[in-house]
């Protein structure tokens, strides 16, 4: 998926990146190599789990000098690193050939996260993606009801239960039968990610939502700082 960078990363830095290249899963878009597929070419995650967006795309692996920037952007609030973080996310959209959107929707941050950190690093990438592509943004069409535990301290198994029934559409901001892009920085099992596409699909209506982020973390790599488990 590599392609020459714009203006945020030089030439050197933009190669060692950890870009994902294909084959990658159709759904989900996590890398293939070495996993079992069936003749569909869709992951064993989807099969049995059963995303509810149409499907995700990242643009490196979660590992080195990019997770390093998202963390420093994320928890320290080094927002210096967002140009060449969402160079990374506008070469990912067009690399991988995503629907255009009517409406570009950031996950969001329950407010009392939102207060400990000052900001939703997904609300600042969306809306400096949606500024390149020339899509509107909205910011308050979900709302996360749950002060959920960090994703990154749980099981796989207790992530879905983790944000089951986390996310409600809190106004009147209508997506029906609207294309939506979903931003995030991190894909880790998809589970945050497909229950906003849940939401948006059957309680306000969306045609479809198509997900993408910075990275995305394989399973034996870390995801988060620790001073993010609280």
């Amino acid at each position: 998926m590599a392609t020459l960078p714009n203006k945020s990363w030089c030439g050197p830095c933009w190669e060692k990146l950890p870009h994902l290249s294909p084959p990658l899963c159709p759904g989900c878009g996590r890398p293939i190599l070495h996993l079992r597929v069936t003749p569909s070419r869709l992951c064993r995650d989807c099969l049995e789990r059963g995303f509810c967006f149409d499907s995700a795309r990242s643009a490196v692996i979660h590992t080195g000098a990019v997770r390093t920037r998202i963390q420093q952007f994320k928890f320290d609030g080094q927002l210096k690193w967002v140009p060449c973080l969402v160079e990374l996310l506008e070469t990912a959209y067009f690399a991988w050939g995503l629907p255009a959107p009517d409406l570009i929707v950031p996950v969001p941050l329950h407010v009392k996260r939102l207060g400990q950190r000052g900001f939703n690093q997904a609300g600042i990438l969306a809306r400096e993606l949606g500024r390149k592509i020339k899509t509107p943004v909205l910011s308050g069409v979900l709302a996360r009801k749950n002060f959920t535990a960090p994703q990154v301290s749980l099981k796989r198994g207790e992530r879905l239960k983790n944000v089951r029934g986390a996310f409600e559409i809190p106004g009147s901001a209508s997506v029906r039968g609207r294309r939506i892009l979903l931003i995030d920085d991190v894909f880790t099992t998809g589970t945050t990610l497909s229950e906003c596409a849940k939401v948006l699909k059957t309680k306000a209506g969306a045609s479809e939502v198509h997900a993408l982020t910075i990275t995305r973390a394989l399973r034996d790599e870390p995801v988060e700082s620790k001073k993010d488990v609280v």
